[in-house]
């Protein structure tokens, strides 16, 4: 939960900074986790990076416990909580000045992240 918290306020400040001071605008935030086929954290996270890559995002960087870029006018940011014992969650944030869009965004990463499948073990 401390990830997840983190990556919302890092997405929040990103949004924020980006923003004119001198103009009041309303961006919209949309997230949704996605269980992953991996129980592993860092598997998961190298699907993200397999899917920003994939999906062609802007400006895309990658972090120890983030992927995220630009993406049909949202920004995403994707993140990973492992779990004992159980599969991991993918959790992806899209951002944007429109919720159609963000949410637009934001699900079709989220499907494609959890349509990944690992051929290798472990994974």
């Amino acid at each position: 939960m401390k990830r997840i918290a983190a990556a919302l306020s890092a997405l929040s400040v990103a949004t924020t900074a980006s923003l004119p001071f001198s103009q009041a605008h309303a961006a919209a935030l949309y997230f949704e986790k996605s269980v992953v086929k991996t129980s592993s954290e860092k598997t998961c996270l190298s699907f993200a990076s397999d899917v920003a890559n994939s999906q062609r995002f802007r400006n895309a960087h990658r972090s120890a416990s983030e992927v995220a870029g630009e993406k049909d006018g949202a920004y995403v940011a994707i993140t990973c909580v492992g779990r004992p014992n159980q599969q991991a969650v993918a959790v992806v944030m899209s951002t944007s000045e429109s919720f159609e869009t963000a949410k637009a965004v934001g699900r079709a990463i989220a499907d494609r992240i959890k349509g990944i499948a690992c051929f290798d073990t472990p994974c």
